[in-house]
């Protein structure tokens, strides 16, 4: 009796070590081909999303369309635990402000904030970051989407309102109108830098 349990349970064991590794294969092949895979760079600032710190920012800075330069507008927001800021700068060299929105914020707005655009995609990729966006979407916008803890910069991904360029691979439209509606007065100073030298 003992040589014939000891065979069914080595039989018992071998069957799951297959059934585990086959169900493995399985997720591993699903993930590959629908799923992609997250780099460590995604991993890390995915989780920087669900557990900040007390230095976790958020940035959009848009490079406005190619024109004049006095046409030409810039603007760069950034979120954190105790602030909200948004300037407009007119120009190429974003040393003349057009205007600015200074506001504070508190941790319980940036975790919701930081939640909703985890799940808007902020830290999705979708290629490798070699292109470069300099001169792209002449008649329109460059956006980046940044995420830093400190001086440490954790996520910087880029889009066109042009489409078909950039590395980000998030709902851009979504992270675009969580980020602004962060600002009361956003659409205005927005507006505003969009009319330059224009009325």
């Amino acid at each position: 009796m003992k040589p014939r349990s000891s065979t069914r349970l080595g039989i018992v064991i071998l069957g799951l070590i297959v059934a585990i590794v086959f169900i493995g294969g399985v997720a591993f092949l699903v993930r590959a081909l629908f799923g992609g895979q997250e780099t460590p760079a995604e991993i890390l600032a995915s989780s920087l999303l669900t557990n900040p710190t007390a230095n976790t920012t958020v940035s959009m800075t848009v490079r406005g369309p190619i024109t004049a330069k006095e046409y030409h507008y810039d603007l760069k927001l950034e979120i954190s635990a105790t602030s909200r800021r948004l300037v407009a700068y007119k120009g190429y060299n974003q040393n003349e402000e057009i205007g600015r929105l200074d506001l504070d914020n508190d941790d319980k707005s940036f975790r919701d904030l930081l939640l909703a655009l985890q799940m808007a995609g902020y830290t999705n990729q979708i290629k490798s970051s070699d292109e470069r966006s300099d001169g792209l979407c002449a008649t329109g916008q460059i956006i980046s989407f940044g995420l830093a803890d400190g001086e440490t910069v954790s996520s910087e991904l880029w889009t066109t309102s042009c489409g078909g360029s950039g590395d980000f691979g998030g709902n851009a439209q979504a992270v675009i109108d969580l980020l602004m509606d962060q600002i009361p007065g956003s659409t205005d100073l927005v507006r505003q830098a969009k009319t330059l030298g224009r009325n």
